[in-house]
Order: structure tokens, then sequence, then C-alpha cells
């Protein structure tokens, strides 16, 4: 089950990744630097290292339930795992080769997508119809990743100074992806949890929301490739285009937001940890639409919601993926409010004088989470199913 260890995997990267940051912040070093120094580190490693990962292990699990096989195999499960974890090793040693760590990192992604496509190629080939078609493009998201990081590459030491834009790329993709999950598991935890009917999203609706939030990767794109240039009219029209896009897809997700919500949410730990990095993610890309006139931390603001909303999918899913009551366990309600405060932190310490304090204020309240849901998570994912059901 690929869910158990790259989530595992990814908590326990976490922590430690964390707590290196948190020591350079303090002038404390640790005995050794990481490729590219602990700015350029920290920020690759949050995005490609453990949310990249969680993404990876929720993907290859769920698409069982997707086509009601065993597939990917324990092989390709074990495979992708230790290319991801390598890749983390990799980059935590400054005299990795540049052509290797390259590698591991456009890996990880291509071997994911083509285990997901062989597993959507089978469920296809058993039912003997083409059911999966909405669910082969996260192999071609995946596949973007991969291109994404060969990109990042070559940039880092041919081109660094567009290595900035290509990571607030790369956090666009990822919350375009995880956005995209959410629409359509947002509504089934409500349905289950709640027992409530599922709500009727508008089709239109959400292909709209969709179209506007993958648009917004090109139209950001095209904008930071005009700006340095000297066609000035061109960039400022892309710049009121990327922001229209950016407003438009924050109101219609909005607006499939109000539709799946449901008054018990508040109620269930487990659900409005979710709904909360929804909105993280939403209030983002409005302070982004604004960002090209107005300094605001859009990046830090959709970081925080990706990061909130892949703890608590891991909360949630691996209660339900072992065959457990989806229930918060102690502490793990404490560790949602703290990951709040951890974003409140974050997004308050760009307009602070001294931002140190709040810095490490948020690294905690990202650390005690993390720790939490390692004491409670780490016996249940090397454990069996405890209704005795392969999965």
């Amino acid at each position: 089950m690929a869910f158990r260890p790259f989530f595992l995997g990814a908590s326990l990267y976490a922590v430690l990744a964390l707590s290196l940051w948190g020591l350079s912040l303090m002038n404390v070093s640790p005995g050794f630097q990481p490729q590219e120094g602990w700015s350029a580190w920290s920020a690759h490693e949050i995005v490609f290292g453990m949310i990249q990962g969680v993404v990876i292990g929720f993907l290859l699990t769920t698409s069982r339930n997707w086509t009601k096989l065993s597939d990917p195999t324990l092989q390709s499960v074990r495979l992708i795992f230790i290319t991801w974890l390598s890749a983390r090793i990799a980059w935590l040693w400054a005299d990795t080769p540049h052509g290797l760590l390259a590698l591991l990192d456009i890996a990880t992604p291509i071997l994911a997508a083509h285990s997901l496509a062989r597993t959507l190629m089978a469920g296809e080939q058993a039912s003997g119809e083409d059911n999966q078609g909405h669910n082969w493009p996260f192999v071609m998201v995946l596949l973007v990743f991969a291109l994404a990081q060969g990109l990042y590459h070559f940039l880092l030491y041919q081109q660094s100074a567009y290595v900035d834009t290509l990571q607030k790329i790369a956090v666009l993709l990822m919350m375009a992806m995880v956005l995209w999950i959410s629409n359509r598991a947002l509504p089934f935890f409500t349905h289950v949890r709640l027992s409530v009917p599922l709500p009727l999203l508008p089709p239109r609706l959400k292909v709209l929301s969709m179209s506007l939030t993958w648009l917004l990767v090109p139209c950001y794109l095209l904008h930071a490739l005009l700006q340095p240039l000297s066609f000035s009219q061109a960039a400022e029209a892309v710049a009121y285009l990327t922001a229209a896009v950016a407003a438009l897809a924050a109101l219609s997700q909005l607006n499939l937001f109000r539709l799946f919500y449901r008054s018990g949410v508040l109620s269930e730990p487990m659900l409005w940890s979710i709904y909360s990095a929804y909105l993280w993610m939403l209030a983002g890309l409005l302070m982004l639409s604004l960002s090209f006139w107005y300094s605001l931390p859009w990046l830090h603001t959709v970081l925080m919601g990706l990061f909130i909303m892949v703890f608590s999918m891991m909360a949630r899913v691996s209660m339900g993926y072992t065959g457990r009551e989806v229930t918060a366990l102690p502490g793990i309600t404490l560790s949602f409010w703290l990951l709040q405060l951890a974003g409140l932190s974050r997004v308050a310490a760009n307009w602070a004088t001294h931002p140190e304090p709040l810095y490490l204020l948020g690294i905690v309240c990202l650390l005690i989470p993390m720790m939490i849901f390692l004491r409670h998570y780490l016996p249940i994912l090397l454990s069996p199913r405890v209704d005795g059901k392969p999965f």
C-alpha cells in the first residue's frame, strides 16, 4: 500500500527538514550544508519532497479504489519510494553529483506516472470499457512535475535567476492538483462523515473552476518571461490577465466550496481541517490576483494551505485505509489548530520588521503536529488493517 511508506517517509522527513531549517535560522550549524544552501533547499523540499511524496502515496493507493484491482505492485511501490527517499538524502549533501540529483528528482514522478498509468490501463482492460478517462489526467500532471524538475535543475546551473519563478509555478501546479483532488474527495468525505446526500455540483462550474486554476500556470509563466524584457505594454496586459484569472479561479472554487459545505462540518475536526486548507489556498489565489500591484504573501499562503491539506488528508485517509473509524485521535485537533497558527505566523512574518521570531514560531507550530501525527500513526501505518481485509 503506497500510502504507508510515503505518509511515514514524508512525515519523518518533514520533522527532520523543519528541525534543520529552524536550526539554520538560529545560526546553529548541524555541521553540513545541503544542496544550494538552506534557503533554496527548504523551498525545493517542501513542494518536491514532502508534498509531492504524500500526493504520490495517495494517488497510487486510491487508484485501487478506482479500478478495484491490486495494482500497483509491491515492487513498483518499493522502487518509487526508494527513488523518492534517495533524492531526499541526495539533497542533504552538497557534494552529491548534480547529474545524479537531477536523475533522482525526475525519476520519482516519472515512475509514479508509469505505475498509475499501468493501474488505470489494467482497470480498463478488466472492465472491458474505457471508464478511467477522468483519472488519466493525473498521469499527465505527474509527467508535468517530472518536466518541472528537469527544468529546475537546468535553470539551477544555467539560468539561476529563473529558479524562483519556476518554484512559484511548481507551487501553482501542486495547488491545482490538490484542489482537483479536493473537489472530488471533500464532497465524499462530508457525505460519509455527516450522513448527508452527495451535493449536486454543476458540471460546467466544475470544469470552469479547474480550467481557470490550470490556466493560471501558463499565464503566470508568460508574465514572468515578459517582465524582464522591454515589452512593457505586453507584460502589463498579461499581468491584468493573470490577475483576472486568479480572481475568477478563486471565486469559482469558492462557489464549489459553498455547494459542498454542510453545517455540521465545524463540529468534525477531520472535516473542518480539510475545509480550512481549501480556504487557505483560495485566499492565496485572491492575494495573487492583487500581488501585481500590492506586496502580498500569496506564495506562503498557498504553501500553508498545501501543508495543512496534506497533513489533514494523511490523518483522515490513514484511518479509512486501515479499516479504522475516521475520528480525531488525542492531540490531532490541537494539531489542526497549531497548523492554523503556523500559517498566520508565517504570513505575518512577511510584514514584520524582525520576522525571525515569527519564522521560528511557525516552524514550532508545524513540528508539534508532525510529532503528534507520528506518535499515533507510526503504529497504525506499520500494522495490518484492523478488519482483516487485505485492502
